[in-house]
């Protein structure tokens, strides 16, 4: 049975930003700025530069890693305790064409979507 309310085949490869939670205020080679709105509220930035991956909430640091041999594709990183008293995990998956540069970029928040990128 098919799920009435999943996303088509054919949009999961359209360009574009498809999301009701956040939207994209910077975008560079290796760096994202989004403002998220749900299911917290806070400025996420993502950053590739100088070897170094960072993600950045509300200013807070996140995660981070050392990228000399290889950039990492996927980030699991808790909420810091004053966006979300819960703690909840936070995802981001990175899709790289050829130069590094981002074809897909997703956050997802306590098990949730909430922003989809496609280049």
């Amino acid at each position: 049975m098919l799920n009435p309310y999943s996303v088509s085949s054919t949009r999961a490869t359209e360009p574009g930003v498809f999301t009701e939670h956040a939207s994209l205020q910077q975008s560079g080679f290796l760096f994202r700025v989004v403002d998220i709105r749900h299911p917290i509220q806070a400025e996420f930035v993502y950053s590739g530069w100088w070897f170094r991956q960072t993600i950045d909430l509300a200013g807070l640091r996140v995660w981070s890693r050392i990228s000399w041999l290889a950039i990492e594709k996927q980030a699991d990183f808790e909420l810091p305790l004053s966006l979300d008293a819960s703690r909840s995990q936070g995802r981001v998956e990175i899709d790289f064409s050829r130069g590094l540069r981002i074809r897909r970029f997703r956050i997802w928040i306590a098990g949730e979507l909430i922003y989809d990128e496609i280049r």
